[in-house]
This record gives C-alpha cells, structure tokens and sequence, in this order.
C-alpha cells in the first residue's frame, strides 16, 4: 500500500484503500497530480505577488521621477482660479520641450494639450483652489494648433462643467495656458498651508504696498476683468506699485514664486 493511499485512509478521504496494483497506481497517479497542481498553485501565487511587488516599485520610482510644471492662462471669465494650474510629467522629450519654452519670451511659448482625468492628481491647483480634473502624467505635451472644441478655461469651463469635460470632450488644450516656472512637489490639499499676501489700500487711486508672505522676490502678473495681462514685473516684500495708469475697474494679482502663489483681487477707482 502506497504512502499516499495510507493518508488518504488516515484522513478518511476515503473508506479504505484496496491492495489491487492497479487500484494502487492509479491512486498514486491522483495524488501526484495533487502535488504538482498544488506546486503550480502556490508558484503562481509567488510570481503574482513578486509581479505586484514588481509593479508597486515601478509606480514608486515613476512617481518619485515626476516633474511639476505651472502653466499661466489669460482666460476672460474674470475668476482669479482661471490664473493658472498645475501639469506633471516624467516624460523626458516633453521635460526638455517645457524647459526650451520657458527661455522663450512668453507671448512665443506653445501652449499644453492632452487627455485629463477625474481629481487633481495630488497636485494641479492654483493657490487655495484644488481642481476637479488634472492633466494625465506623461499623456499631455506642447502644440501650436489644436481644435477649438477643447479650448476654455481650468475653473470656470472645466471646474465647472466637470463632466461634460471628462466624459465627453476627454482633452483640454486651452490656448492661453503656457508654461512659466518649473515647481517643487505640490503639497496636498489636507495639508497645504494657505499664503496669504497683504495689500492696502484697496481700493486705490493710485499706488497699493504688496506685503508677501515671504521675504523673497516674486513675480507679479496684474491682469483685468477680461482676462488680459497689463502688467508683468518682479516685486520684493513691502514694495510700492503705481497703478494709476490702469482704468478704473477690477483686477487680479498674480503673485508666485518658487515657495508660493496667490491670487489676490484689487479695485482701482477714478480720481
């Protein structure tokens, strides 16, 4: 009698194991088969876990080689969250192409284009605002023509018909939005610390005294009610800006440097 036919009767498997060769061999056969299919089970199982192991690393080190560009946009809606977003890849071809633009005057750079996706990725927001959709890593590059049917704006097109851009458009190439800096790894939205930028008086007639949150340069972009850039300069803290050549009316402050970026509303009245 087998080894294998003795568990099988020890385990009442089975009620008793006849002494026939045949009956024998056969038994043998089956619970050889057993042992190679429970084999290929348990290395299937291994391979399984070594190839998802496999994969956590890959996600890992293409997460840790992603690059964080913001793009600014001149949309004519007059919200300050249309100012600008946030785009990541780890595609060399479009890092080399975004970093060739920006030694480019701005009004010469290509603008973004690419299929986006629900929720902001972990990084594409302006300031305080955290959008809906991000642009998907390493699917998005640069162009100099595209279809209208995919131009508009982050917040106030995309944001806020979110799945209408999704589902049914699938792509944005807003025709304004190019590149202007390079950023470290945004912060998330749990966690990220609201600058703040003080400027007074406001309203003004003429002159308003920017106080950053840093004290640091940085960049400042005055753009109106329509959208369109009037003014592009760099500031330091505490520093005195004459607007008394703008209309009177509503503008925005963009204001950002390699630590931080705001956007902030001011009024300039008539004399």
């Amino acid at each position: 009698m087998t080894r294998c036919c003795k568990a099988q009767q020890k385990m009442k498997i089975v009620g008793s194991c006849k002494s026939h060769p045949t009956y024998e061999l056969i038994q043998e056969r089956l619970c050889n088969q057993k042992v190679v299919s429970n084999l290929k089970y348990f290395r299937m199982k291994r391979l399984i876990g070594i190839l998802i192991f496999l994969g956590i690393i890959m996600i890992q080190v293409k997460t840790q080689n992603l690059r964080y560009f913001e793009f600014t946009t001149q949309c004519g809606h007059g919200h300050w969250q249309d100012t600008s977003f946030i785009a990541a890849t780890s595609n060399s071809e479009v890092i080399d192409s975004v970093l060739a633009d920006l030694n480019r005057p701005y009004e010469q750079r290509k603008f973004i284009i690419g299929p986006i996706a629900a929720g902001h990725g972990g990084h594409n927001h302006n300031a305080e605002h955290w959008f809906t959709w991000h642009f998907v890593p390493n699917k998005w590059t640069l162009t100099e023509m595209a279809i209208e049917i995919c131009d508009g704006c982050p917040y106030s097109d995309v944001d806020a018909d979110n799945s209408y851009w999704l589902y049914n458009i699938g792509r944005f190439c807003p025709w304004s939005a190019k590149p202007a800096r390079e950023i470290s790894l945004p912060t998330t939205s749990t966690s990220l610390q609201v600058q703040k930028v003080e400027i007074y008086p406001n309203p003004t007639t003429s002159t308003i005294t920017i106080k950053l949150p840093v004290s640091s340069a940085a960049y400042l972009t005055v753009i109106n009610a329509t959208g369109q850039v009037m003014q592009t300069t760099i500031i330091k803290n505490n520093e005195t800006m004459d607007f008394s050549h703008l209309r009177a009316g509503i503008y925005l402050l963009y204001i950002y440097n390699d630590n931080f970026s705001v956007t902030v509303k001011f009024t300039r009245i008539a004399q």
